[in-house]
């Protein structure tokens, strides 16, 4: 593969095979900062796969497979990081070193973690609730336990019994950790999860905006803006390097809460530029991956 110098602007295409808000604006914010780096960058969006392309930034889980059957390097974005695996486990192209990659849509564990204790500092258990053993559950229990929190965990026995295992979740945890499992929280089940928690008045701490509107307590993300940089970013190492650096979480973040839900639960919780900060401070003091 040829790939562009300076002469030459850097085929760049931005893969959306799905209509959706959050996309659009990382794509714009993408342009915006690539011109504000004066990348050499020929950037182009479309929904199909393209013929030719230096780099194929794909964007959401659909984007992802079909840009991975082919052998153009890909940035993924907005894709979990359980997701990102299995695509990377069923592709059937062989690739070589450091032409695949990803932005998970994830948060670091330790964040995750870090929102919790910066949110509800007075809780002494959390709840997580998975459908399956993730290689990433060790690091949820060492996480949690390094906060001083106890760890109160259940596994989904079945998908009918989604509700009569979160029931018996809530029982023994101050909080429900949302984490992006799809086969627990989803478009269908979000409503009914967050009207058992409040029913039983254990807030959720989620892990998009969706969610804090809907009714959790708050979520730590990353907004497509930010996503957007990290992205230019990557995309300014490949211009120099022609290799793409391992899959990697989110490097900036942004909380939300919900005050109405917090008063209902008479939980008094700090306004969001003191959660970042708290969080910020906790990721300074003990560095290390998830």
């Amino acid at each position: 593969m040829v790939f562009a110098s300076q002469a030459e602007a850097l085929q760049v295409t931005i893969l959306m095979s799905e209509d959706n808000d959050a996309y659009h604006e990382f794509a714009n914010s993408f342009i915006s900062e690539s011109e504000r780096n004066k990348f050499a960058l020929d950037i182009q969006q479309t929904k199909t796969l393209p013929i030719k392309s230096d780099l194929i930034i794909a964007v959401g889980l659909k984007s992802a497979i079909i840009a991975s059957e082919s052998r153009l390097p890909v940035l993924c974005v907005f894709i979990s990081k359980a997701a990102y695996r299995k695509v990377v486990q069923d592709s059937l192209v062989y690739r070589e070193k450091n032409t695949l990659s990803a932005i998970y849509l994830d948060q670091p564990i330790k964040r995750q973690v870090a929102m919790v204790a910066a949110a509800l500092p007075e809780i002494k258990s959390i709840g997580l609730l998975y459908s399956y053993l993730s290689p990433d559950l060790d690091n949820y229990r060492k996480a949690i336990a390094e906060k001083g929190f106890a760890l109160r965990e259940q596994k989904l026995d079945s998908a009918d019994s989604l509700y009569r295992n979160l029931e018996s979740l809530l029982e023994k945890s101050n909080v429900l950790l949302a984490i992006p499992d799809t086969e627990v929280y989803n478009s269908l089940t979000m409503r009914n999860i967050l009207m058992t928690t409040y029913r039983r008045k254990v807030p959720v701490v989620g892990f998009s905006s969706a969610y804090v509107k809907a009714g959790a307590l708050c979520a730590v993300f990353s907004m497509p803006s930010q996503i957007a940089v990290q992205a230019a970013r990557l995309t300014g190492q490949f211009i120099d390097t022609s290799l793409l650096p391992m899959a990697q979480y989110p490097a900036e973040f942004y909380v939300m809460s919900n005050q109405q839900v917090a008063r209902s639960l008479g939980i008094s919780i700090k306004q969001n530029a003191a959660l970042i900060r708290e969080i910020e401070a906790s990721e300074h003091d003990k560095k290390g991956g998830d």
